[in-house]
């Protein structure tokens, strides 16, 4: 099952044009059709993150640090392996803007779930620990998603 996962997760998407057999052509614009899978606008933040990472059976707390997120996920270095598809309790300390819209010094702390998406590289290295993990947002509540929306918007403001 995992075999097929990967294979159907890392499949091309087709340019939309058809081909003169009807069919559907891949063409050079692949790259820009994939990235234009997103929804939600991605950036670059070195932020405190602790995830709740399983461990023998059980679970065990890791601070590791953002390298970019958006508001339907994140994206962060682990110095460990993390299967697709493991479930994730995460904690994301976002500094807080102040009524200026500079950041006043506040953190504040947004719980999240997510579900671990991809993973490089994609299968566990013996003495590797460096991995690059992609999560998907399942759960975060309104007021999170309020403050991660404000850093994301003063993100985009200072960039």
């Amino acid at each position: 099952m995992k075999a097929a996962l990967k294979s159907i997760w890392w499949q091309p998407m087709l340019n939309p044009r058809a081909s003169s057999t009807g069919g559907m052509e891949q063409g050079a614009g692949e790259m820009a059709d994939r990235s234009e899978r997103r929804q939600a606008q991605r950036v670059d933040a070195t932020l405190k993150l602790e995830v709740q990472v399983p461990v023998d059976g059980g679970q065990a707390p890791a601070c590791l640090e953002t390298l970019n997120i958006s508001t339907a996920g994140i994206y962060f270095r682990a110095d460990h392996y993390i299967e697709p598809m493991t479930k994730l309790e995460m904690l994301l300390e976002l500094p807080v803007p102040g009524a200026d819209g500079a950041v006043a010094g506040d953190l504040a702390a947004v719980p999240c779930e997510g579900i671990v998406v991809r993973i490089t590289p994609e299968d566990e290295q013996p003495g590797c620990d460096n991995y690059e993990v992609a999560v998907f947002f399942t759960n975060i509540e309104p007021e999170s998603m309020s403050h991660l929306e404000e850093h994301i918007a003063m993100l985009i403001t200072a960039g």
